[in-house]
């Protein structure tokens, strides 16, 4: 009897983990170049039948990239990062100390662009990739994918890209 019910419990967990939103982003890092054309690509599965909700999210990063990528990284940012190797001293940072904003949102077939970013030609394509015309200098930082679907709650509903404009 209970090879029955542990049956039945694994059935029922792995049926909750199939069922889920799950998000993804096949490329953890994009480089690109400065006033080309890129597109972030973003997957997501999931059980509801309702219209999900897409929306694409930049955070800055939280110090200079370029430092690092010209070698002027400092003494005190390496004995960090050697201390704790799952902590990246540019992409780890609390909200409150880098600049956080919505690039765009996309519900049934309608795509709004944030504040910040109307009058560029920015849209998300396919079911959720987000392309971007021409890139500047500031487009340089983390994206986030978000899913959100009125009926899924359960899940992975965002994952992330980093963005490297290079010259």
């Amino acid at each position: 009897m209970a090879r029955v019910v542990l049956a039945w419990v694994a059935l029922f967990w792995l049926t909750a983990m199939v069922g889920g939103l799950q998000v993804t982003v096949p490329d953890k890092k994009k480089v690109a170049m400065l006033f080309q054309p890129t597109v972030l690509r973003c997957h997501f599965s999931t059980s509801s039948h309702q219209p999900a909700v897409v929306q694409w999210k930049f955070k800055s990063y939280c110090q200079d990239r370029m430092g690092e990528s010209l070698g002027m990284s400092t003494t005190r940012i390496q004995s960090l990062s050697k201390r704790n190797l799952e902590w990246d001293p540019y992409l780890d940072c609390l909200d409150s100390r880098r600049t956080v904003r919505v690039v765009a949102s996309k519900q049934g077939s309608t795509v709004t662009l944030g504040d910040f970013y109307r009058g560029r030609e920015i849209t998300i394509v396919h079911d959720a990739d987000l392309q971007i015309g021409k890139l500047l200098w500031g487009d340089s930082g983390l994206y986030y994918c978000i899913i959100t679907t009125p009926d899924d709650l359960e899940g992975k509903n965002e994952d992330s890209v980093e963005l490297l404009v290079l010259e």
